[in-house]
């Protein structure tokens, strides 16, 4: 797993918990349903962060294997899923994980599978699983309408990230294509399914911001520029009404180890 980016959520892990979206009930729901879960299911969890794709999991019952390696990010994590005894924790990235062979019935992970070592990190996982385990990797992915708030938000984010990076950014489309050949060209699973979930979350000012600052560009900002930043973006939202519906797709791959 990228350790930087993994560093980077851990420094701001309070924040992260409380501003980073989970996930819609009927996408936990598919995957239970289509891995056939039962009530003894053992689950591994790579990339737990604070626990946004893990908390829905813990709730049905199921005993959940975590890995996670930021530590802060791991304290709030097992804070959250502390009445849940099943799940357990290892501050760990799955490439340096001591591999446990044939354990689990599903291997999820939330908005983390693209930053582990694509090369050795769906070979482990298959291994991790037993014979017909599945594997759902999600994500949530930012639609930003052409409204003009969006528009707004869109502009004052690019004076100042410009000197960061003039890359223009993958669409959506590129980016699920991406991952879904990353799945086929591992070679280690099959039935690949792919299924989106639109959905939207309101944001006032203070959790706005917040959601802003898990950001990696806003961490690279000097204390001025993150205080002007700030100052613009709730300029925008309070010319806005004081909040902003912010639309996600979240999207599911799930597949079959071979």
């Amino acid at each position: 797993m990228n350790r930087k980016r993994s560093e980077s959520f851990n420094e701001v892990a309070e924040i992260y918990d409380a501003a980073r979206p989970s996930y819609p009930s009927q996408l936990i729901e598919d995957v239970i349903e289509m891995a056939n879960l039962t009530d003894s299911a053992s689950i591994l969890d790579i990339g737990t962060g604070t626990g946004k794709g893990t908390v829905p999991f813990a709730e049905k019952g199921y005993a959940i294997y975590c890995l996670e390696p930021g530590e802060r990010l791991i304290a709030i994590a097992s804070q959250n899923m502390r009445l849940y005894p099943k799940v357990k924790f290892e501050t760990v990235t799955l490439e340096d994980w001591n591999l446990r062979p044939s354990a689990f019935d599903l291997a999820i992970s939330a908005q983390a599978f693209h930053w582990v070592n694509r090369e050795k990190g769906y070979l482990k996982v298959a291994q991790a699983l037993k014979e017909k385990g599945y594997i759902a990797f999600f994500w949530n992915f930012s639609i930003l309408p052409d409204t003009s708030i969006f528009q707004a938000l869109k502009e004052t984010f690019q004076k100042y990230v410009h000197t960061i990076s003039n890359a223009k950014p993958s669409s959506v489309e590129s980016l699920i294509k991406k991952r879904e050949n990353w799945i086929l060209n591992s070679f280690c699973f099959k039935n690949l399914v792919v299924k989106q979930y639109p959905w939207s979350l309101n944001y006032d000012v203070e959790r706005y911001l917040g959601l802003l600052k898990t950001q990696t560009a806003y961490q690279k900002f000097t204390e001025t520029e993150k205080q002007d930043f700030s100052d613009d973006i709730i300029q925008i939202l309070n010319a806005h009404g004081g909040y902003v519906t912010k639309p996600y797709l979240s999207v599911l791959f799930f597949a079959q180890k071979i």
